[in-house]
This record gives C-alpha cells, sequence and structure tokens, in this order.
C-alpha cells in the first residue's frame, strides 16, 4: 500500500522527469512503448521502474516512455522488438501470438484466483523466459493486468446466450477469438487507443479487459453493463528486444531486471486494491452504470472444449506441468 501511495504521488514529477530526459551521459536509452494511455496501471508501473532503475545506476539509463500508441500498435511494436526497430514495451494479449506456450492465459476459467496464477507462472516462467529469448524477445517480468470482466451496451451478461450477436472488442489473441465464438459473440480484434471511440460511436458494442484497464480506457464512460466473469487472468508482461538488450552494460540490464521484479509485485498489489475500489468508482462516475455477475458454471461447461486446443497449442508436457502447479 505504502508503495502505491508513492507511485501515484510521485507520477506527475516523475513524468515530468522522463520528459526533460535523463542526463546526456545516459549509456541505455529505452524507449518504452505501450498502448494505454493517462490513468492506466502501466503507468504507475513504469513510474516506479524509473525510480528504481534510476537507484541502482544513476545516469546511466534515460527511461523515455510513449503512451496512446504513440510508437505503433501492439502487433508492430512485438514486431519491432524482434526486428531491433523497437526497444521496450508492455504486453497483454498481442504476445501470444508469437509464442504459443503464452496461451494457457487463454484457458477460460483455469484461474481460481490470484494463488492460482502465481503457482503456474512460478513454474512455467523459465520455459517462457527461454522461449521467447529464442525469438529476439528479453522477458523481464511477468506480473497482473487483472482478470477479465465483459462490457457492452446492450444486455447484462448472465449467461453465454447473452452474448449472442454483441460485437465484442478483443485484442489479437486467436483463442480469445475462439473463446467468443464458442460464447455466441461476435469478436472484433481492436487496438486498445481505438477502443473509446469504437464504443462510443456504436461500431462496436461491447469489449473484454479487467477492471484496471476498463477504468484507465475511460471505457465505463460510454457502456451500460459490466459482468464480472473473471474469465481468464492476463498477465503485464515486461518486454525488451534481444538485440538491444545484449549491448547494454551488464550492470543496467542488472537493474532493469530488479526493477521488473518489483514491479511484478506492485503490479499484484495493484491489482487486489482495483478489485476492492474499481467498481464503487466507476459507478460515482457513471451511475447509470450496472453491474452483475456471471454464471460461472454454465460458461466453464461450454468452454471446456478449449482446453485441448490448448493442450494441443503449448504441448502437452507443458499443459501437464501447469494443472500440476495448480493441483
Amino acid at each position: 500500500m505504502r508503495r502505491w501511495l508513492f507511485v501515484c504521488g510521485a507520477i506527475a514529477g516523475l513524468a515530468l522527469a522522463l520528459a526533460a530526459g535523463a542526463p546526456k551521459a545516459a549509456e541505455v536509452t529505452v524507449k518504452l512503448a505501450m498502448a494505454p494511455a493517462g490513468e492506466h496501471q502501466w503507468t504507475y508501473i513504469s513510474a516506479l521502474m524509473a525510480k528504481e532503475i534510476e537507484k541502482r545506476v544513476p545516469g546511466k539509463v534515460d527511461w523515455q516512455v510513449f503512451p496512446g500508441g504513440q510508437l505503433g500498435k501492439d502487433q508492430d511494436v512485438l514486431t519491432g522488438l524482434q526486428t531491433g526497430t523497437h526497444v521496450a514495451t508492455y504486453q497483454a494479449s498481442w504476445i501470444e501470438s508469437i509464442e504459443p506456450k503464452l496461451n494457457i492465459y487463454e484457458a477460460p476459467f483455469l484461474f481460481a484466483n490470484r494463488n492460482d496464477v502465481k503457482k503456474v507462472t512460478a513454474a512455467v516462467e523459465k520455459d517462457l523466459v527461454d522461449g521467447l529469448a529464442k525469438k529476439g524477445i528479453v522477458l523481464t517480468g511477468l506480473g497482473e493486468l487483472g482478470f477479465r470482466q465483459i462490457s457492452n451496451n446492450v444486455r447484462p451478461i448472465v449467461n453465454p446466450q447473452d452474448l449472442n450477436g454483441i460485437k465484442l472488442r478483443i485484442p489479437g489473441a486467436p483463442f480469445r477469438t475462439k473463446t467468443f465464438k464458442l460464447f455466441g459473440a461476435n469478436p472484433t480484434p481492436m487496438s486498445f487507443p481505438e477502443v473509446y471511440v469504437g464504443l462510443r460511436q456504436g461500431v462496436i458494442d461491447g469489449q473484454e479487459n479487467p477492471l484496471a484497464s476498463i477504468w484507465g480506457g475511460k471505457f465505463h464512460e460510454v457502456q451500460k453493463y459490466i459482468s464480472m466473469a473473471n474469465f481468464v487472468f492476463t498477465p503485464t508482461y515486461i518486454l525488451f528486444s534481444k538485440k538491444h538488450w545484449d549491448s547494454w552494460p551488464k550492470d543496467a540490464q542488472q537493474a532493469i531486471r530488479e526493477a521488473s521484479k518489483l514491479a511484478v509485485d506492485f503490479s499484484y498489489e495493484l491489482g487486489e486494491k482495483n478489485d476492492r475500489e474499481l467498481e464503487a468508482k466507476m459507478k460515482q462516475a457513471n451511475p447509470q452504470i450496472q453491474f452483475n455477475q456471471v454464471n460461472t458454471a454454465a460458461f466453464r461447461k461450454l468452454a471446456e472444449p478449449l482446453y485441448a486446443d490448448i493442450e494441443e497449442k503449448v504441448g502437452k508436457e507443458f499443459w501437464a506441468k501447469v494443472l500440476k502447479a495448480i493441483q
């Protein structure tokens, strides 16, 4: 909690410092791309990392943040990490298109709570780090974006049939498309910065995201219903281009790794805080919005066939490791 208060209190000052840039003597320039902007948890995580890196290697790392998709859409940024045109990013579901094993986080209702997530992540993180490294991406932290909820302007979602015909924005995760087609929705891939306008103009009926992303993107302003589903848990991936990473001094690399670990811990603290507080904040901001719980048992039963698809995608041995960690 104290870390949360510090980061929120310091965010404005850090933003000014980052805009001004680090001293010219900086040996490493990190241009961090991220899709969200404004009051999003990645903004706070980035501020924390900037502070912790500077504490460890003063003046050595120039940490620059480019929110709101300024450096391109998520899929372009990920390709840029591999080719070296981009340096760093925070990512969520899009990264699954590059490393198939990450599709374990697409298994509907696999995780009952954060403890399940932490146990599985601890069991498989090395496999994920190694897999991404082979594809030119350095994973330094795997934290929380959050459990995903469903919002829309048509009706409350209680049972799967309530999604019939609803045009629902999803990120570019292949299994997310398959999941919502199975549930009866019309899944529509769209980049995060485009979602608010899409909802306001009626291009899409709804979207699915953790509460923190719904709040940060102000989607609650243009939605009537938020259905609490917790259907998948989406991590926050802290990623760097291996082409750039390998050229950096070892002490800068170590500072970034240590800052990433703190950011991961903080992301879980923030996730728990958001669960406690954001529903009330959204209702205060938009008194017309309605929250409801989904029929988890009905959704889980319908989604069961997807587990075999995910097992095939990630490999039987890896999937067995995931299930063992939860058990």
